[in-house]
C-alpha cells in the first residue's frame, strides 16, 4: 500500500504522487509517516524532506508550513519546498553566509525578538537548502 503525498506552496504544486513513506521535520523534532499511520496535523520547521519511493529516495528543502496526516494521504503545506537537484549548492551556501552574518548582527545590535526570529527561519532555510543539496552531490 501507498502513501498519497501532495506538496503545496504558494507558488502552486511542488509534488504529487505515490510514496512509500516521508519523512518531515516536525517543530518538536523530525517525523516519518507509513501507510497507515495515526490522523494528525503539525506545525513544520524549515529542514529536510525525506521522501521514499519504490525505487529511489529524494530530498527536499522546505521551509515552514503544516502537514496533515489522513489515513493514508499527507498533505504538506510549506512557504517553500526546493527538491536537491533543483537547489544552487554555490547560490544555497552564499545565502547561508549572508543569513547568518545579519542574525550575527542583529543579535549584537539588541533587535526585537520577532525580527531575530525572522532572521533565525531565513538562517535555517539556508542552512537546510545547502544540506540537502550536498547530500545530492554524493
Amino acid at each position: 500500500m501507498a502513501i498519497d503525498l501532495t506538496v503545496v506552496t504558494p507558488e502552486g504544486q511542488a509534488f504529487q504522487g505515490e510514496v512509500e513513506s516521508v519523512v518531515l521535520p516536525g517543530v518538536e523534532g523530525d517525523f516519518g509517516v507509513l501507510t497507515g499511520h495515526e490522523v494528525f496535523m503539525t506545525s513544520l520547521r524549515p529542514g529536510e524532506m525525506q521522501v521514499e519511493l519504490p525505487s529511489e529516495t529524494q530530498r527536499a528543502a522546505v521551509s515552514k508550513g503544516i502537514a496533515e496526516v489522513h489515513e493514508d494521504n499527507v498533505t504538506v503545506m510549506v512557504g517553500s519546498c526546493e527538491f536537491a537537484h533543483q537547489i544552487d549548492v554555490d547560490r544555497a551556501k552564499v545565502a547561508r553566509d549572508r543569513a547568518q552574518k545579519q542574525l550575527e548582527e542583529m543579535r549584537a545590535s539588541g533587535e526585537d525578538e520577532e525580527a531575530l526570529r525572522e532572521y533565525q527561519e531565513t538562517y535555517s532555510r539556508a542552512i537546510a537548502r545547502v544540506v540537502v543539496s550536498e547530500k545530492f552531490k554524493s
